[in-house]
């Protein structure tokens, strides 16, 4: 039998949502939810194989969107006001479904996991998630890899060679 070789490569990104002319902006909640359901997450997860001690290497590809996103201060402060929302709606729906047991349960069930998010993100992390994967990469466990600045498809942008380069350098 031929022994082979398997590559885990996620690819985390997001496009650019920051919009400081408004005090909402529907877009920002996918990047809120990416960070809620997805990053945070797969950070526990790695502390998790850390904890039992399980040697893990995967590499990640965070675009460099992604990136801005995740170390702008409006962001991480709206990220936490999204959070705080959350709560509450949660407590409120705890308090409306407490004579409907799976109901009432599953209300208790999403109040904990914000709970359980904003500790981390605020208390753990510091608001940064960045540190922690380069943590885990500094750990051996996470090899971090970036793609074209915009994210473009860049076989079709090939056309033109230095828009290429442009892409990969300002990735990089």
């Amino acid at each position: 039998m031929v022994k082979g070789y398997l590559s885990l490569v996620l690819h985390a990104h997001l496009p650019f949502v920051r919009h400081p002319e408004y005090d909402q902006f529907l877009e920002e909640r996918w990047f809120f939810e990416a960070i809620t359901e997805t990053y945070i997450p797969l950070l526990n997860a790695f502390d998790n194989l850390e904890n039992e001690g399980v040697d893990f290497e995967l590499t990640i590809n965070i675009s460099p969107s992604l990136c801005n996103m995740l170390s702008d201060d409006l962001l991480k402060a709206r990220y936490v006001r999204y959070l705080d929302s959350m709560i509450e709606f949660c407590e409120k729906e705890v308090q409306r479904n407490r004579f409907n047991p799976p109901f009432h349960k599953l209300a208790i069930m999403y109040r904990d996991r914000f709970y359980q998010r904003k500790e981390k993100f605020v208390n753990a992390l510091g608001g940064n998630l960045l540190n922690e994967f380069r943590r885990f990469q500094d750990l051996g466990n996470l090899e971090i890899i970036t793609c074209g600045a915009t994210h473009g498809f860049l076989p079709l942008l090939a056309v033109n060679s230095e828009s290429v380069k442009a892409q990969i350098r300002a990735g990089a």
